[in-house]
């Protein structure tokens, strides 16, 4: 059993805190980097696409390639009316009745602009929209900066700024906390707290070591795809987030019994390695951390399936931080299962040398 230390938890936060929608993921990325720099004197680089990579070369035959997205869903500015009103799309899967009447945070020309999705009063609408008061599409709502003509509007911002909900990260009660973009912040800050444990441990690894926090993985895998092929990994592991179906119990049928703080989740089925996938399990049996399994029938859509296809192919698994309302402005975790993610992975890694089985038996 891990838990993140009180510093781990304030860096979190502060991790948190930033804006990092697909496509505007660099500085996110880039206070990874400079934390990873400071803990271990490992020089990070940024890629062209805006992956973060940090790597521990050993020397050895096999490289295992740890990720985890960066980005997070949110919008871009379509269109800028007469009147100052900003009208936005989504980037990623937005659930469009979740952000009504939110405060969300644009790129703005001079920094960032504070705008709210603005929704009718209840007192102007008909009883057929009453039942219906969330709008359905975002282009049903107006995103108001208090802008008053399209010339303020755009003396402010642009079209094509890219924009966030402004839902900040908020503790509850014993463990578990709240935040937008749980969906993958988590993830990348989990491996990277992986790779700095594997990074700083005496005892090193048989393998060759490579962080990377892709980018755009909510709009396409498309970090996820270029950092595997640069990589060339013989192992990928993706961290990501996964459904926890405690809260929304009629939802056990479709992704099995997923709880939080009951442990990190290691997803099973024809996508994924099985020998790696045990290797996960025998890891967490014996060093005491807790964890869980996902029956996955085909691959999700996350950055295990990009390893997966790139090149010869990488034998693939996945550790995901359970997750509720996922997509939504109030995603809420344990911080018990995302520490127990970093310390699985890192004593996976550390066990893994030339010896451990990729091929299946011969004729």
């Amino acid at each position: 059993m891990a838990d993140f230390t009180r510093k781990q938890i304030d860096a979190l936060a502060e991790f948190a805190a930033i804006p990092s929608p697909s496509g505007a993921e660099a500085e996110g990325a880039l206070w990874l980097g400079r934390r990873i720099k400071e803990a271990t004197g490992v020089q990070p680089y940024i890629d062209v696409h805006g992956n973060l990579h940090a790597v521990v070369d050993r020397g050895a035959k096999r490289t295992v390639l740890i990720e985890g997205h960066c980005d997070e869903i949110g919008f871009i500015v379509q269109w800028i009316d007469d009147d100052g009103f900003l009208y936005l799309s989504a980037v990623g899967g937005v659930t469009v009745p979740a952000v009504a009447s939110e405060r969300i945070t644009i790129e703005g020309r001079s920094g960032r602009v504070n705008g709210v999705m603005g929704v009718r009063p209840p007192h102007l609408l008909s009883a057929k929209e009453r039942d219906s008061v969330a709008p359905k599409e975002l282009s049903s709502i107006a995103c108001d900066i208090g802008a008053s003509s399209r010339e303020e509007a755009e003396s402010l911002v642009s079209v094509g700024a890219l924009a966030v909900v402004d839902a900040g990260y908020r503790p509850l009660a014993g463990s578990r906390v709240s935040c937008r973009g749980f969906d993958n912040r988590i993830g990348a800050f989990a491996m990277c707290e992986a790779f700095i444990d594997i990074a700083n441990s005496p005892c090193g690894t048989g393998c060759n070591v490579h962080f990377a926090a892709t980018v755009q993985e909510e709009t396409g895998l498309v970090g996820g795809q270029t950092v595997a092929f640069d990589a060339n990994p013989d192992i990928g592991i993706c961290c990501d987030v996964t459904f926890a179906s405690d809260a929304t119990k009629q939802d056990r049928k479709l992704v099995g019994d997923l709880r939080l703080g009951a442990g990190p989740v290691i997803a099973c089925g024809p996508a994924y390695h099985r020998g790696l996938s045990a290797r996960l399990r025998e890891t967490a049996e014996a060093s005491a951390i807790p964890y869980q399994v996902r029956a996955c029938a085909r691959a999700s859509g996350n950055n295990g399936w990009a390893m997966r296809l790139q090149r010869g192919g990488a034998a693939t698994a996945v550790v995901a931080v359970p997750l509720r309302y996922m997509h939504s402005p109030v995603e809420v975790i344990d911080l018990r299962d995302a520490a127990n993610a970093a310390a699985l992975v890192a004593s996976a890694v550390k066990s893994l040398d030339d010896s451990f089985p990729l091929l299946p038996e011969q004729p």
